[in-house]
């Protein structure tokens, strides 16, 4: 039984290791039942039973046996979700914003917009410059170099006012 338990764990540590790259495993309702954490279980249940059957000179009930390699199992995969999957998910940094929290931001423009056009802009977000589709609100043209407010996002375009333009509105 503790082969069977060895063997799977680890196919199963494998098998979800690949599966985790393609897909987002959060678990199913309760954090502890991802793969890897079921996989760790396994492992090491079958690996402390085959232990403990192994020994030559230390004979213990087979029932004594089970409950060690369980208990052992789940504290391993509790510690292992405790301190290392957890702080990891915490310290997962990813690199997705969300664009509309972009308007009303500054942004330069990188390749002239021809009026009635498109043209492309750069703006910062986090440290990192991100650039993007930028067309004029008005549709006039607006030349590279050019600092732009970001007003709205259409479809995935930005569309952009010049920060003259938006001088002349406060001031008056």
């Amino acid at each position: 039984m503790y082969i069977v338990f060895f063997g799977v764990g680890i196919g199963f540590l494998l098998l979800s290791l690949f599966a985790d790259a393609m897909l987002d495993f959060e678990g199913f309702g309760f954090a502890l039942l991802q793969p890897k954490i079921i996989a760790i279980f396994m492992l090491v249940t079958g690996g402390v039973g085959l232990a403990l059957n192994a020994q030559s000179g230390f004979v213990l009930m087979p029932t004594i046996i089970l409950v060690i390699s369980v208990v052992s199992g789940l504290l391993v995969a509790g510690l292992i979700y405790r301190f290392v999957i957890i702080p990891l998910k915490k310290a997962e940094n990813t690199s997705t914003f969300n664009k509309e929290d972009t308007i009303g931001s500054t942004a330069e423009v990188v390749s002239p917009i021809p009026k009635g056009g498109y043209g492309k802009i750069r703006y910062n977000v986090s440290g990192s410059f991100v650039t993007g589709p930028a067309k004029s609100e008005d549709d006039s043209e607006v030349k590279t170099g050019e600092k732009v407010f970001i007003m709205d996002i259409d479809k995935g375009t930005y569309l952009v006012r010049r920060h003259l333009d938006i001088h002349a509105i406060l001031k008056s």
